[in-house]
């Protein structure tokens, strides 16, 4: 820790005599190329440094205050107006005011500068403080950039996962089984049923394997599909779930990332108890602010099933990937609730 002090304290240092020298260099080689009898004096140099370091100091401390007051993220084009302005009141405050109570204090003699001289000087001074900001600017930009680019690298990493976990756990041997045993004892008793039963089972596979890829699909395709999701899972708990789906026509040409309503009513399913004495009622509603809202009556197991842990999660990470709208999860002692945002088509 004290190493990189140290190493930032020099770096400091050296950016300072290494831009004071180079600006006050510059300046000597514009009036060389005016003035046919300019000569350049180094004695004056270190002088020049010195008011280098305040100019330079002053403008880093001023940018510190405009990162915490004025981000570059939040107020970019107020942020490049206001930085540039305090850059160039340091730069004509040190230039003009201390640079003049600097030599009178050493009691050192300045010759006679014309007017057109002194607005050169500040206009290249000006001009560097400029530079400075674009630099900044660049700098913001290109962190921005890499850390877009880590983000996108991840919520397509999650992305990938999302869409293995949503393919395994509609193939998993669980929803088979459970499946096929409803099947089983619906075939002796009810051959109607069991054969809209697996009707209902081969589209929710079709609609998996045809949609998995997909980043959104229509409302209205995605409803369909949980209308033989929530066919078969009613076969199997009969009274004891209750799935009510209240979403208006108009709103069914929006899009939803496939399969979510489906996750979202199984996790219900799978963390809440579903029995005569405890039936458990799911209702999924639109609302006013474009959100399609899933919410159930809250009555956990008292032994938790295995979970992943992929579901809420990835859904959320789903949507930050394809919207800036979030997704709305609320529970409180009665409901659990997950409010997810309708889009346009992406």
């Amino acid at each position: 820790m004290a190493k990189l002090y140290q190493q930032t304290i020099w770096w400091r240092a050296g950016s300072i005599v290494f831009l004071g020298f180079f600006i006050n260099l510059l300046l000597d080689l514009i009036f060389k190329l005016l003035y046919r009898n300019y000569t350049i004096e180094w004695l004056k140099y270190p002088g020049a440094i010195l008011l280098g370091a305040c100019m330079i100091e002053s403008i880093r401390f001023a940018n510190r205050k405009l990162d915490a007051e004025t981000p570059w993220l939040q107020q970019p084009q107020r942020r490049f107006v206001v930085q540039f302005l305090v850059i160039s009141g340091i730069i004509l405050f040190v230039n003009v005011g201390l640079r003049t109570y600097l030599y009178r204090l050493l009691l050192l003699d300045e010759e006679f500068i014309r007017f057109s001289d002194e607005v050169i000087v500040n206009a290249v001074l000006i001009f560097s403080g400029l530079v400075s900001v674009l630099i900044d600017l660049g700098v913001f930009l290109m962190t921005k950039w890499r850390n877009s680019l880590a983000e996108l690298e991840r919520f397509k990493k999650e992305n990938i996962e999302f869409h293995f976990e949503m393919l395994k756990n509609q193939v998993n041997p669980h929803f088979l089984f459970n499946s096929l045993n409803t099947l089983s004892s619906l075939i002796y008793a009810d051959q109607d049923t069991a054969a809209k039963f697996v009707r209902q089972l081969a589209r929710v596979y079709r609609y998996v394997l045809e949609n998995r890829d997909k980043e959104v699909i229509s409302l209205k395709e995605e409803l369909t599909f949980l209308q033989s999701y929530v066919y078969l899972v009613n076969l199997r708990f009969s009274e004891n779930l209750k799935v009510e789906i209240d979403i208006p026509e108009t709103m069914q040409q929006k899009f939803i990332a496939p399969m979510t309503l489906q996750m979202l009513i199984e996790n219900a399913i799978k963390h809440n108890v579903v029995s005569q004495k405890k039936p458990l009622t799911i209702q999924v509603y639109a609302d006013m602010f474009d959100h399609i809202t899933v919410s159930n009556n809250l009555q956990k197991k008292t032994v938790r099933e295995y979970s992943s842990n992929i579901g809420l999660k990835n859904i959320s990470s789903r949507y930050g990937f394809i919207t800036d709208r979030k997704v709305i999860i609320e529970e409180n002692p009665d409901y659990f609730k997950v409010r997810i945002p309708l889009l346009e088509k992406v």
